[in-house]
């Protein structure tokens, strides 16, 4: 039953939102395909590097600015442990939402994503390795300039997203949302 009162005041949120920007873009609005509307998700996030990952156990929510790798609509994030972590071992539901840069209102980006994570560990042989290809330290700078040669103490946390939603208001890509499972 919440979680359908939640649902009703998102829609309405929504419908409310976009009346708001439809009438600040005047008719400048692009419904996209769900095919066309996954092509721009996977490209933002490809041009993109930090999200934040909302994890939540017993009932207390935890909001995490991390650092993501994605193949396709899967995200990878290498992970020392900690809460987030500990949230999602016992409840694997998460969401992310990740900001294009922002000049001013007319540039307004963003993603949200809910979906499920898996945590991947160092001795999990096969799947680690792919994992660890998709994160690609070899191109973090950052992390060469700190001298850090290999992560085989530290977690991958994967995410097969289940719902995106998507707005680009210079666009006019307003709030499009994709399910996928």
């Amino acid at each position: 039953m919440e979680e359908e009162r939640l649902e009703n005041m998102e829609k309405e949120y929504d419908e409310l939102l976009e009346k708001d920007f439809i009438t600040q873009i005047k008719g400048r609005i692009r419904k996209l395909t769900p095919e066309e509307l996954k092509e721009k998700i996977i490209k933002f996030l490809m041009d993109n590097k930090i999200c934040t990952l909302a994890t939540c156990s017993r009932n207390i929510p935890r909001s995490t600015p991390v650092r993501y790798r994605s193949r396709g609509l899967t995200i990878y994030i290498l992970s020392e442990g900690g809460g987030k972590v500990k949230n999602i071992i016992e409840n694997p539901q998460v969401s992310l939402s990740i900001v294009g840069e922002y000049s001013g209102f007319q540039s307004v980006t963003g993603l949200q994503i809910w979906g499920r994570a898996e945590i991947i560990k160092p001795g999990d042989g096969q799947r680690y390795q792919e994992a660890k290809t998709v994160v690609n330290l070899e191109e973090r700078e950052d992390l060469r300039k700190m001298k850090i040669q290999n992560v085989r103490d530290m977690y991958i946390i994967k995410i097969e997203t289940e719902r995106a939603r998507y707005l680009s208001f210079p666009e006019g890509i307003l709030n499009q949302a994709v399910t996928l499972v």
